[in-house]
């Protein structure tokens, strides 16, 4: 008899199972719908884009997006051990203190910044330079400065820092609102994700299982309990039971679980001939991603990860894991506010890339360019998860409603971000190394046609959150100890419960929930 079952075994999946099992308490069943993260673009840092719409990606599409002209949004997930942790582009952040104190005020009681700080310190092992005892240095996770960045990606950090961005050293821990090369889950030149810190250590000890390639199909519910899970694997359907059941399974998969459950919104489910166990309106609700759109200027004298595949670059990674193909990509960034001292913390983040972004980088670049991804890290729009139908094989349906905020920040914030974009690449020492702006054109400068012109590219930053909402009212899918309302011995530990999605990349965000919530659930069931 196992004690907990966990749904998913991305970044949340292998926190908890390692957490759980590090005692010797608990016996823990972890299952996983995807497989090993068996290809050799997983543990290559530049590889990532080379897994979208691979066997390792779930491979999703939004549903039609007004503020795209009705394009469809893709929207990579990682399908194997360590999911999106072992795809994504390995940035490693705290995000902003305002963030927590955000959840707290809307209703998630001890999530604040206070109580969140210490985790991401426990977490996280800094191999960089000291920074005054702020960062973690014996944690599991591996994080390395960007010691491979690019000289665009360099020159943009000093041309955002003379636009007046902030010059401070560092962001974990210090501050919030500036320019900088990125931070990375990278040892010795190759990726470290959830999987290698968490899972494989885990996946030593005699008191974990891991099943792969198993989908979950419902959560098995008795006398007001969670008793275990049915999967799919191999064509053949089996129920495992357990005193507990955690869903894990992110901001898509955990909604979908409960509603294929019979717990969310009863008319929809009524509709699909889904028996309601509890009427829980705001499952799926509440979708937030971060919106953003290229500005794209061509460079001159200087080589660009248009050439990442060339013989010596290959060689160069291969011998000694440095390079071009040793980078995550996604090199440096800033974060403002683009309304100024009217708001409290940032809501536009600028990101670098020294390569023509092309087509959400499902095609490779075309040009030598250096990209700058604007991202508003403090959407007003609210998206939905809903079911397709009453197969769990199915996708849901997911509806991000891209810049649909009734005031139109969102937009604003869009526009702000791709001024400034353009301002920072006429400032030295980036102004040297670019030509002209390549998209979405220098001759476009009235607000609604270059709106017009940037969302033709619009898409997310992947980071997709909050459709199992965390609060203390009855209408929030889980409380501030991730229980879900209306079923004992259920929780919800991953993206899906943030009250908002955080100011930046949160992977590490996510890392920090699942080991809250591993000390939250071994209190329990020892009682």
């Amino acid at each position: 008899m196992n004690d907990i079952i966990i749904v998913g075994a991305g970044t949340a999946g292998c926190v908890l199972a390692e957490r759980l099992t590090s005692s010797g308490k608990f016996r823990v069943l972890l299952i996983e719908a995807g497989g090993k993260p068996s290809s050799p673009f997983v543990k290559m840092p530049a590889g990532f884009a080379k897994l979208f719409k691979s066997k390792l990606d779930w491979k999703f599409e939004s549903e039609p997006q007004t503020a795209a002209n009705g394009r469809r949004i893709f929207t990579p997930r990682g399908k194997m051990l360590g999911g999106s942790s072992n795809m994504n582009a390995q940035i490693h952040q705290w995000c902003h203190p305002a963030d927590y104190d955000e959840w707290v005020a809307a209703g998630a009681t001890g999530w604040g910044w206070e109580d969140v700080a210490p985790i991401f310190r426990a977490q996280e092992c800094w191999r960089g330079e000291e920074t005054n005892g702020t960062r973690g240095r014996s944690g599991p996770m591996m994080v390395s400065p960007n010691v491979n960045a690019h000289q665009l990606s360099k020159a943009f950090v000093a041309a955002a820092r003379a636009a007046g961005l902030g010059d401070q050293p560092h962001y974990n821990g210090d501050a919030f609102e500036g320019a900088w090369l990125t931070e990375l889950a990278h040892k010795d030149g190759q990726r470290f994700s959830a999987f290698d810190a968490y899972l494989k250590p885990a996946m030593q000890r005699a008191n974990v299982e891991v099943i792969r390639e198993a989908q979950v199909l419902r959560v098995e519910i008795a006398n007001g309990r969670a008793t275990g899970v049915t999967v799919r694997q191999a064509g053949v359907e089996k129920t495992f039971s357990a005193r507990g059941v955690i869903l894990a399974a992110g901001a898509f998969g955990s909604p979908q679980v409960l509603m294929l459950s019979g717990i969310g919104p009863a008319a929809a489910l009524k509709k699909l001939g889904i028996p309601v166990y509890y009427d829980a309106p705001e499952v799926g609700e509440n979708l937030q991603d971060h919106p953003m759109a290229p500005v794209i200027f061509l460079t001159r004298g200087t080589d660009t990860f248009k050439k990442a595949e060339s013989p010596a670059n290959l060689l160069r990674y291969l011998f000694l894991k440095r390079g071009m193909l040793a980078s995550n990509a996604v090199e440096a960034f800033a974060f403002t506010r683009s309304n100024g001292a009217a708001a409290t913390a940032p809501d536009v983040e600028l990101i670098l890339a020294p390569f023509h972004w092309n087509n959400q980088g499902l095609e490779a670049p075309k040009v030598d360019a250096v990209s700058i991804g604007v991202a508003v890290v403090a959407p007003r729009s609210r998206g939905s998860l809903r079911l397709r139908s009453s197969n769990p094989l199915d996708a849901p349906l997911i509806d991000f409603a891209l810049l649909t905020d009734p005031e139109g920040r969102d937009a604003a914030a869009t526009l702000a971000g791709a001024r400034l974009a353009r301002k920072i690449a006429t400032l030295s020492p980036l102004a040297e190394m670019v030509d002209k702006e390549f998209y979405p054109g220098a001759d476009i400068n009235d607000d609604s046609e270059l709106l017009a012109r940037l969302t033709t590219q619009i898409q997310t930053v992947y980071h997709p959150t909050s459709t199992c909402r965390m609060g203390a009212d009855p209408r929030s899918v889980v409380d501030p100890n991730l229980r879900v309302r209306g079923v004992d011995s259920l929780w919800v530990a991953d993206a899906s419960v943030m009250p908002a999605v955080p100011r930046g990349h949160p992977n590490a965000v996510v890392a920090m929930i699942a080991y809250r919530a591993a000390e939250m659930i071994a209190a329990k069931l020892t009682v």
